[in-house]
């Protein structure tokens, strides 16, 4: 198993996902690759979340659907 990511760590994975969001959805082809792709990105990065870190992980993976709908 792989060990749980840190909270600065995450943080910085999460940052880094987010950076990325405005420069992707302008590239996509077609609106509907984008939820797939996002979801696949965004669950690699909770699955490493330790358990505490989960509920903070899924908030800021919202908030940043919610910012770029």
């Amino acid at each position: 198993m792989i060990d749980p990511l840190s909270r600065a760590q995450l943080d910085a994975e999460l940052d880094h996902l987010e950076q990325m969001l405005p420069a992707w959805r302008e590239k996509l082809r077609h609106e509907a690759q984008f939820q797939p792709q996002f979801d696949v990105l965004s669950g690699r990065i909770f699955s490493r979340a330790a358990a505490d870190d989960q509920d903070h992980a899924r908030q800021r993976i919202e908030t940043m659907l919610a910012q770029y709908p």
